[in-house]
């Protein structure tokens, strides 16, 4: 028997398997190789199923791009640089690029908005419609809030129109519900300044957004030590994990580390 210098091993490339034994190997023909775009991302994504606040942690890895018809890239965006992670796990839907062009035409900062669909959705299309409630899509929004803020956008920029969905239907398109919560951000940043502050954040107008312009005011200049049951009722309170003696600074360093670098990020771009 001879004796080979070191053991055989077994190798697999796709569905072929190779056998090599010392540096004896036979050839192989139309070997498969799968190759994975760097633009897209290298695993999927977690997705929480309730809205309001959850142990969800968006994904913070890899590079998103935005090509052209042709295939040329246009744009490139890599989480840890320039953009805040929520503006990456934004990037990362195929909606992503269009909902943070449509955000810019009405003079929202995008990182904002992708602050926003992280903590309502983990920017997922979830349908969370019913038992009496219209609230769904990656904004979480109900038909009154969309159709509202929806046509105060097209008011603002009516070339809004060409890159929508019409009517209902658009709540179900997360592009098209961008555009409405863009505005309805729009809206928040105006009422809080109207409130006495200066330069509304991401998390400055979480609570506006969650709650409503009465109570989000009210959040939003609170002091960190007042209770959150002084603001919001037990049903809003109950539906979003927030305890009875949950205060103002918890529930806002809640939201924050579920926005991350975006939470500080100014709405308005102008």
């Amino acid at each position: 028997m001879i004796r080979l210098p070191f053991p055989c091993r077994r190798t697999a490339q796709a569905t072929v398997v190779l056998v090599a034994c010392g540096l004896v190997a036979p050839p192989i023909g139309h070997a498969q190789t799968v190759n994975v775009p760097g633009g897209l991302p290298t695993h999927v994504n977690a997705t929480y199923q309730e809205p309001g606040l959850g142990g969800w942690t968006p994904d913070t890895t890899g590079t998103a791009q935005a090509t052209s018809g042709s295939g040329a890239v246009t744009q490139t965006a890599t989480a840890g640089t320039s953009d805040s992670d929520a503006l990456e796990t934004l990037y990362q839907q195929s909606w992503g690029y269009a909902a943070a062009q449509n955000a810019e035409a009405l003079g929202v900062n995008p990182s904002a908005l992708a602050a926003t669909c992280v903590v309502e959705s983990g920017c997922q299309n979830l349908y969370t419609a019913g038992n009496g409630s219209t609230i769904t899509g990656a904004f979480q929004m109900s038909n009154g809030t969309y159709s509202q803020t929806l046509g105060e956008a097209l008011a603002a920029d009516p070339s809004l129109a060409s890159s929508i969905t019409s009517g209902t239907a658009g709540q179900q398109d997360p592009a098209t519900q961008a555009v409405a919560a863009a505005q309805y951000l729009k809206d928040a940043a105006t009422s809080l300044q109207h409130s006495g502050i200066s330069n509304p954040t991401a998390l400055d107008a979480r609570a506006y957004y969650n709650f409503g312009p009465s109570a989000g005011a009210e959040i939003a200049t609170a002091d960190d030590s007042s209770l959150m049951s002084s603001y919001i009722s037990s049903t809003a309170m109950s539906g979003n994990n927030i305890s009875s003696t949950t205060t103002v600074g918890q529930w806002r360093a809640a939201v924050a580390a579920k926005m991350g670098s975006a939470a500080s990020s100014s709405i308005l771009t102008g």
